[in-house]
Protein backbone atom coordinates (compact mmCIF):
# COMPACT_ATOMS: atom_id res chain seq x y z
CA UNK A 1 0.00 0.00 0.00
CA UNK A 2 1.24 3.16 -0.66
CA UNK A 3 0.83 6.26 1.56
CA UNK A 4 2.03 9.10 -0.70
CA UNK A 5 0.79 9.63 -4.18
CA UNK A 6 2.65 9.42 -7.28
CA UNK A 7 2.58 12.60 -9.06
CA UNK A 8 5.15 15.04 -7.89
CA UNK A 9 4.58 18.39 -6.19
CA UNK A 10 6.04 21.65 -6.04
CA UNK A 11 7.58 23.21 -3.32
CA UNK A 12 4.58 25.50 -2.32
CA UNK A 13 2.14 22.84 -2.88
CA UNK A 14 0.40 21.25 -0.18
CA UNK A 15 -0.86 17.78 0.13
CA UNK A 16 -4.33 16.88 1.48
CA UNK A 17 -5.32 12.39 2.23
CA UNK A 18 -9.29 12.30 3.03
CA UNK A 19 -12.08 10.71 2.79
CA UNK A 20 -14.65 12.89 1.14
CA UNK A 21 -18.43 12.66 -0.22
CA UNK A 22 -19.89 14.19 -2.86
CA UNK A 23 -22.32 17.36 -2.16
CA UNK A 24 -22.49 18.61 -6.10
CA UNK A 25 -21.26 18.55 -8.88
CA UNK A 26 -21.55 18.82 -13.04
CA UNK A 27 -19.85 16.55 -15.62
CA UNK A 28 -16.94 18.31 -16.94
CA UNK A 29 -17.38 20.75 -15.05
CA UNK A 30 -16.66 20.75 -10.67
CA UNK A 31 -17.30 18.66 -7.93
CA UNK A 32 -18.07 19.46 -4.77
CA UNK A 33 -16.54 17.59 -2.38
CA UNK A 34 -17.35 17.54 2.18
CA UNK A 35 -14.53 15.98 4.47
CA UNK A 36 -15.36 12.81 5.70
CA UNK A 37 -12.42 11.96 7.63
CA UNK A 38 -9.10 13.52 7.29
CA UNK A 39 -5.23 11.73 6.67
CA UNK A 40 -2.88 14.71 5.75
CA UNK A 41 -3.17 18.51 5.41
CA UNK A 42 -5.32 21.03 6.68
CA UNK A 43 -8.11 21.50 4.01
CA UNK A 44 -11.52 23.47 4.04
CA UNK A 45 -14.63 21.62 5.16
CA UNK A 46 -15.56 21.96 1.61
CA UNK A 47 -14.32 21.87 -1.61
CA UNK A 48 -14.74 22.49 -5.45
CA UNK A 49 -12.80 20.77 -7.37
CA UNK A 50 -12.44 22.23 -11.09
CA UNK A 51 -12.60 19.08 -13.76
CA UNK A 52 -11.77 18.95 -16.91
CA UNK A 53 -8.39 20.93 -16.51
CA UNK A 54 -6.49 18.35 -17.34
CA UNK A 55 -6.55 14.67 -19.02
CA UNK A 56 -5.05 13.44 -15.64
CA UNK A 57 -8.00 15.00 -13.64
CA UNK A 58 -9.80 11.86 -11.56
CA UNK A 59 -12.94 13.18 -11.73
CA UNK A 60 -13.83 12.46 -15.58
CA UNK A 61 -15.95 9.90 -17.59
CA UNK A 62 -16.15 7.23 -17.25
CA UNK A 63 -15.95 7.49 -13.36
CA UNK A 64 -19.82 7.82 -12.28
CA UNK A 65 -20.16 10.87 -9.57
CA UNK A 66 -22.99 11.13 -7.64
CA UNK A 67 -24.13 13.16 -4.27
CA UNK A 68 -23.34 10.92 -1.17
CA UNK A 69 -20.99 9.00 -3.23
CA UNK A 70 -17.42 8.77 -0.98
CA UNK A 71 -14.42 8.58 -1.99
CA UNK A 72 -10.19 8.72 -0.65
CA UNK A 73 -8.50 11.22 -2.73
CA UNK A 74 -4.67 12.50 -2.44
CA UNK A 75 -5.20 16.34 -3.17
CA UNK A 76 -2.63 18.48 -3.94
CA UNK A 77 -3.31 22.22 -2.53
CA UNK A 78 -1.72 24.86 -5.14
CA UNK A 79 -2.75 28.53 -4.84
CA UNK A 80 -5.93 27.77 -2.86
CA UNK A 81 -6.94 25.43 -5.17
CA UNK A 82 -7.26 21.41 -5.19
CA UNK A 83 -6.65 19.26 -7.79
CA UNK A 84 -6.85 15.00 -7.52
CA UNK A 85 -4.78 13.56 -10.21
CA UNK A 86 -5.51 10.20 -11.30
CA UNK A 87 -1.75 9.11 -11.19
CA UNK A 88 -2.58 9.63 -6.70
CA UNK A 89 -4.53 6.55 -7.29
CA UNK A 90 -8.14 8.03 -5.64
CA UNK A 91 -10.69 5.66 -5.59
CA UNK A 92 -14.34 5.39 -4.17
CA UNK A 93 -14.04 4.40 -0.66
CA UNK A 94 -15.56 0.75 -1.37
CA UNK A 95 -12.91 -0.30 -3.43
CA UNK A 96 -10.22 1.28 -0.99
CA UNK A 97 -11.34 -0.52 2.48
CA UNK A 98 -7.23 -2.06 2.82
CA UNK A 99 -6.35 1.43 2.04
CA UNK A 100 -8.68 3.49 4.45
CA UNK A 101 -7.58 0.85 7.35
CA UNK A 102 -3.99 1.77 6.84
CA UNK A 103 -4.13 5.00 6.91
CA UNK A 104 -6.16 5.10 9.71
CA UNK A 105 -4.10 2.75 12.07
CA UNK A 106 -0.96 5.35 10.50
CA UNK A 107 -2.85 8.05 12.31
CA UNK A 108 -2.98 6.37 15.39
CA UNK A 109 0.40 6.43 14.88
CA UNK A 110 1.45 9.76 14.61
CA UNK A 111 -0.67 12.30 14.43
CA UNK A 112 -1.69 14.80 11.82
CA UNK A 113 1.01 17.19 10.18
Amino acid sequence: MRLQPRSRTGADDERCDLRRSVVDFKPLSFVDLEVRELFKGRPADRVRIITAQSDCDYFLPPLVVSRGREFLVYGIVRDGKVTVSRCADPGPVDRKSVELQQLRQSLKRSPLE
